[in-house]
């Protein structure tokens, strides 16, 4: 009994340390406000009842049962169901950026997070468990700290190490003492850290760790609110972020330098949700790496990778590739076309992608940063392509009708004159291209093009007003009319936002905020989106039109008639900044350029993807599932016999190690020596019962030999005892099986008894 104490005592210590070195600087990554008192209360309450359950077996199995069944009671019939909720929300969120949440549930993080930490420290302060699942666990949260880039919570860390050091000194040298061991592992892991110095130092290779940390976060925990492109940001809709109109202030700044064989639409943002006053993007809250194999359905869907089908793809599918180098400063946003086919970013630019068809990276761009792109350029002004959307029609098109539950949506506002209107246009064509071709050639006939506008009034529709009553406008009055008409006749059709690079002579446009355009995505069954440009001067259809080429035939507008976006000063130009005060849903953050909606006004998620990664819990569930059938896989391989006999130094340890697991097989088949009985007669009940194939008599006998007498086993004895243990493993029932496996991988099972101390 003594033994068994000095042995609770000795792990105590070790589980104590490790759980406190592991606990403290895990909470401070989560929020500071976790660093209290009751942090250590709760590391020495879990420990003292570990181990008192661990003093004996009956115990143990009553302790674990009691506890079990508690935690089920308290899970189920009380709030512990709504309280875990609440815990895994807030790391979550935590994990993701929003420091908010955890404040909120400081006590149960910080009894969770514990409460857990300290069990796995002192399941991995067992002697059986030998000094690897310490080391993963103390590696597993210097990560931790290192991602957060919280370094000044290292010293917390040294108790862990110290401890971890002890196991593995202590479990490569058997016969030393724990208590031996500590002070000389504490005392070299306080020198390491010193001569390394508290505070990092600004080396080459801590440039080159901060490198690495800032990759790792980029492509595995990037949730920053990030900038998002928009006209309001660079100077359009002047009334404010939610109202379109008002006269722009023109600025010809350079944007970017763009080669390209044609005139290109690069895309910013996409919105889909019209309220009357501007446009909001309720389905791009989501982001997904670029590079991700696993995200690359879905990406293929956003941007119409396997549209049109490749049995009716004509010379206008061919992609274009087109090269950006950016001039100036701009939001997160990369301006690409539509059908981008190919993404290189140049330098270290880690691109996203959200699921309204943005892509963006996890910075703002930056003057000389550079990425190239292929696509093909479809527009509506490329001669056939009515005809290949006809053709296209008659495919099949899965997303059809998600895509018209979602890009159908109008308020209820809309005046019948309106919805007339769209209808009488829309009758001009029978296909849905020839209406959509009829609303475009409509308003560029009927509507003039000018920056000279007055502000509109809030309480009257934006389009409503800009097709019965002013007429006039620039191109988010042109886009915006056009994607609401085309909705009203039946088209599924979406707002975009972006720049228009028209290339001279040499395949080269210099993009100047003269050129931050707005216009309209129609999709059509089978084919997919579709650009469509309403603005005069921007299409080859009437008023100011161009020939079919896309030059104009008609002189450049004066600087009066030519829209721009930003005034020249510093603010004007800023990128719009997008507010993350209200946690989120973990994998989701709205990245919206306008005021986002009160949370009664949230919009449902985009149909066209619900259930796909809906549920980021399953990922960090699974997570958790495989660290602990790793740390259970660890256990079975380290209290393996097999194991254990290849790294005995001498032979009675050997024998010893097969007489035991002999002993726990019999055991788990219901076979318990009895008091008084010798192996012998143990192993002649055995046999009696004929529960097993062969006899275990030679076993009993070898055994009985050696525990009475002063004979030393031999390699032979070892081998004997060994096939007895391979043989009775073997032939276990279900049940005996599953008892053995249980007490394998259960703490109080994996302790060893005294051995058999033998004369020199």
């Amino acid at each position: 009994m003594a033994d068994e104490i000095r042995e609770r005592l000795r792990h105590a210590l070790l589980a104590l340390l490790l759980s406190a070195g592991l606990a403290v600087p895990l909470c401070g990554v989560l929020d500071s406000c976790l660093l209290s008192p009751r942090l250590f209360m709760i590391i020495a309450g879990t420990v003292l009842l570990f181990e008192v359950l661990s003093l004996h077996r009956a115990a143990a199995w009553t302790g674990t049962a009691a506890a079990v069944a508690a935690a089920a009671i308290w899970i189920f019939g009380g709030d512990g169901a709504r309280t875990l909720s609440d815990v895994f929300l807030a790391v979550s969120l935590r994990l993701r950026g929003i420091t908010a949440a955890v404040p909120l549930a400081a006590l149960p993080v910080t009894l969770v997070t514990t409460v857990t930490v300290t069990l796995l420290s002192c399941f991995s302060a067992l002697r059986s468990a030998t000094c690897i699942p310490a080391l993963m666990l103390c590696a597993a949260v210097m990560t931790a700290v290192w991602l957060s880039d919280s370094m000044a919570l290292l010293p917390w860390l040294l108790p862990a190490i110290a401890a971890a050091l002890t196991l593995l000194l202590v479990y490569r040298f058997d016969d030393v003492s724990v208590l031996r061991v500590l002070p000389w592992a504490a005392a070299l892991t306080a020198a390491a850290f010193l001569l390394t110095g508290a505070a990092p130092r600004e080396t080459p290779l801590k440039e080159k760790a901060d490198e690495i940390r800032q990759a790792i976060l980029d492509r595995l925990f990037f949730t920053e609110a990030r900038d998002v492109f928009s006209l309001y940001s660079v100077g359009y809709s002047p009334q404010g972020a939610d109202q379109l109109g008002g006269k722009p202030d023109p600025s010809d700044r350079p944007v970017m330098q763009v080669s390209t064989t044609r005139k290109t639409y690069l895309r910013g943002t996409v919105y889909n949700r019209y309220d009357g006053h501007g446009w909001q993007n309720t389905t791009g809250g989501r982001r997904f790496l670029w590079q991700s194999a696993r995200m690359e359905e879905r990406r293929s869907l956003l941007f119409d990778e396997a549209l049109p089908s490749a049995s009716i793809q004509n010379s206008l599918s061919e992609s274009v590739p087109v090269s950006v180098r950016m001039i100036s400063g701009s939001a997160s946003t990369l301006f690409v076309p539509q059908r981008i086919r190919e993404l290189v970013p140049g330098g270290e630019m880690v691109p996203y992608f959200s699921n309204s068809s943005e892509i963006f990276i996890t910075r703002n761009l930056q003057a000389g940063d550079t990425y190239e792109a292929t696509a093909p350029l479809y527009t509506s002004e490329d001669p056939g392509i009515g005809a290949l959307t006809e053709l296209c029609a008659m495919q099949e098109d899965t997303r059809w009708e998600t895509i018209r539950n979602t890009y159908l949506e109008l308020p209820s506002h809309l005046e019948q004159p309106v919805r007339d209107l769209a209808l009488e246009v829309a009758s001009a064509g029978e296909m849905p291209f020839e209406k959509a071709k009829a609303i475009q050639n409509y308003l560029t006939r009927n509507h003039k093009y000018t920056l000279d506008v007055g502000e509109h009034p809030e309480n009257v529709d934006f389009v409503t007003s800009f097709l019965m009553d002013t007429r006039k406008g620039y191109c988010t009055y042109f886009a915006s009319a056009m994607t609401v008409l085309c909705r009203l006749a039946g088209l599924p059709a979406r707002y975009v936002e972006g720049y228009l690079a028209e290339p001279d002579g040499n395949g080269v446009a210099l993009v100047t905020g003269l050129n931050a355009h707005a216009w309209t995505e129609v999709y059509f069954r089978g084919f997919g989106w579709l650009t469509f440009d309403a603005t005069p001067g921007r299409s080859s259809t009437g008023g100011q039109g161009s020939s079919s080429s896309g030059a104009r035939n008609t002189p450049e507008p004066s600087p009066e008639q030519t829209e721009t976006p930003a005034p020249e000063t510093e603010e004007s130009i800023a990128p719009d900044k997008t507010v993350s005060g209200t946690p989120e849903p973990p994998e989701t953050q709205t990245e919206q350029p306008h005021e986002a909606p009160s949370e009664e006004q949230q919009p449902p998620e985009d149909p066209e993807f619900r259930g796909e990664n809906s549920a980021p819990s399953f990922l960090w569930w699974l997570l958790v599932a495989a660290v602990i059938c790793a740390a259970a896989g660890l256990r079975m391989l380290f209290t393996s016999p097999l194991f254990r006999e290849k790294r005995a130094g001498r032979e009675e340890e050997r024998f010893d190690i097969w007489t035991e697991e002999i002993a726990k097989l019999l055991r788990a088949e219901g076979f318990e020596r009895e008091n008084g009985e010798t192996p012998l007669s143990f192993a002649r009940r055995i046999d009696r019962s004929c529960c097993f194939s062969e006899s275990v008599l030679p076993a009993g006998e070898c055994l009985s030999a050696i525990r009475y007498s002063r004979a030393r086993p031999l390699q032979s004895d070892t081998g004997l005892m060994r096939d007895t243990s391979l043989l009775i493993r073997g032939e276990l029932s279900g049940r005996g099986r599953t008892r053995y496996l249980v007490r394998r991988m259960l703490p109080f099972s994996g302790r060893r008894r005294p051995g058999r101390k033998t004369e020199k």
